[in-house]
């Protein structure tokens, strides 16, 4: 198929857009980019049939169907929620201590996407998580050691590519040393080369030959690169993965409309440094007219003569190569949507981690159960968008049912209130939710003070295993990596004495006990 320029373009963009319905304004914005790739997130869905005709509508639209991704990389990360597999997060799986269990989790994901319509899964994570104050990855990651993330993310992979699924590893050269979020600011990973090499770009190593799809990183490395953020760099894009890795796939960036990239480059600057850097994907996920920016910004230059044609020809064979590898598949109905649920579970029970119960608590006895949670504050968002949820009490009640939740506020919480609730349940559970920096450090604040007059309490954090250095002599810790339903369940069965917690602690947690 000979393609117009417009339309070679087009393929070298992915976008998102908001919305759950096709709408005559969209149709127009999609008709006129022609893009090679669409993301869709949680702002897109609300039941699995608007989900596949949405899918369906999207795949109808020209001769060049998008390949359309989500980001379900398991358990924190799961933009289709309850409504597809989640299984527990990266660091669980690794949790397990069965790789095989890994590659099970990217079948489960993979079965339920290609069952909504969708190509591809933005994952596995192959950030190997070294910075215990990383606000962005955490237990998306599979490890702080490299050798982990790359026998489990590898086997995820293989599970995601056996389905005929089309994975996107993340985020070159990795995202595990940062200490603040792309989302927000350019985070700085001051280590020396040979570090990087060594724990970051191992997996990337490994596993790039496996990949068809890499997403890079919006982070700056001054030992490899000292000017430009990954995402831009010649050096790290160009060099070590062009060159030294022979990577031949295709190179997306991660969403360019995070502060890192927006706020402090051009769209003229990021398209000439991006197709000099070798990215062949500009990942755009929000804004219609910031889309369409980089889209005309890309078309005159090759218009105006100052990016040869050759160069967007390039890009499109890598992006046409890697399509053609990925031929539509038959779709399973949607009566067959989570049919692993059961699996699912087991593999969430082996993933539960026991770090220390010095009182002997476990399992907890009689009906009674006291829950303390907080307002739930994903990463990215500010204090005060926090939002009102409590996620225990539902499956609680079905293993203690006299469960009742204090949900208290991340700032300025009521401590007479606190304390009252503390004292009056047999059983206390102490659930904190951190994806931010500064939630962890407000909820850890509180916990510190319910352990002194309730050293019995259970503590069991739903997203970070790194909380424990905030009160770090908790008697009971437990941790679930995850606050997903299958997730949740293994926890009070763990709790009731119905299951034995066996995972193992896949990362070293700092503390100063």
């Amino acid at each position: 198929m000979k393609l117009s320029l417009e339309e070679k373009i087009g393929q070298m963009f992915m976008v998102g857009f908001s919305g759950k319905e096709p709408t005559p304004e969209l149709e127009e914005f999609l008709e006129r980019i022609k893009p090679g790739f669409i993301v869709l997130f949680r702002r897109n869905f609300s039941s699995p049939e608007q989900i596949l005709a949405l899918t369906e509508w999207l795949h109808s639209l020209g001769p060049l169907s998008p390949i359309i991704f989500t980001d379900q990389e398991g358990g924190l990360v799961c933009q289709l929620g309850e409504m597809a597999s989640t299984y527990t997060s990266p660091m669980g799986l690794s949790a397990t201590g069965e790789e095989a269990l890994s590659k099970e989790a990217g079948q489960g994901i993979a079965e339920d996407l290609l069952i909504l319509g969708f190509d591809g899964v933005l994952a596995p994570v192959l950030d190997v998580n070294w910075e215990a104050r990383n606000p962005v990855i955490g237990a998306r990651s599979f490890s702080d050691r490299a050798e982990t993330v790359e026998k489990f993310a590898g086997e995820l992979l293989k599970g995601v590519l056996e389905k005929g699924i089309v994975p996107v590893a993340k985020h070159f050269p990795g995202h595990g040393g940062t200490t603040s979020d792309s989302h927000l600011s350019l985070p700085v990973v001051e280590k020396e080369e040979g570090f990087l090499r060594k724990v970051d770009l191992r997996p990337f190593f490994s596993l790039a030959p496996v990949s068809p799809f890499l997403m890079t990183a919006h982070v700056l490395y001054p030992s490899l690169e000292p000017e430009y953020p990954a995402t831009l760099s010649a050096k790290i894009i160009g060099k070590i993965l062009r060159r030294e890795v022979s990577y031949s796939g295709v190179v997306i960036t991660d969403c360019l409309e995070m502060k890192a990239i927006r706020e402090n480059f051009s769209p003229e600057e990021i398209i000439e440094l991006g197709l000099s850097a070798g990215v062949d994907v500009f990942l755009s996920s929000h804004s219609p007219d910031y889309q369409m920016s980089l889209y005309e910004e890309l078309l005159n230059a090759v218009k105006n003569g100052r990016v040869p044609e050759a160069r967007i020809d390039l890009s499109l064979s890598r992006i046409l190569k890697a399509k053609a590898k990925f031929s539509k598949k038959k779709r399973p109905p949607l009566s067959q949507l989570r049919a692993q649920r059961e699996r699912e579970l087991e593999i969430c029970r082996r993933s539960i981690v026991l770090v220390r119960d010095r009182l002997g608590l476990l399992p907890l006895q009689g009906d009674e159960l006291g829950i303390v949670e907080w307002e739930k504050l994903p990463s990215t968002f500010a204090i005060e968008d926090a939002r009102r949820e409590a996620y225990l009490e539902p499956v609680a009640k079905e293993y203690f049912p006299k469960a009742e939740t204090l949900l208290l506020p991340l700032e300025n919480p009521d401590f007479e209130t606190i304390r009252k609730f503390a004292l009056s349940h047999r059983n206390l559970l102490l659930a904190p939710y951190s994806r931010t920096p500064e939630a962890e450090r407000l909820q850890g604040q509180v916990i510190s003070e319910i352990l002194k007059i309730r050293e019995d309490a259970v503590v069991v954090p739903l997203a970070n295993p790194y909380d424990l250095r905030w009160f770090p002599r908790a008697s009971t810790y437990l941790l679930t990596f995850s606050f997903r339903e299958c997730s949740l369940r293994a926890l009070f069965e763990v709790l009731r004495g119905l299951v034995f917690p066996s995972g193992t602690l896949p990362v070293k947690i700092p503390l100063e006990d």
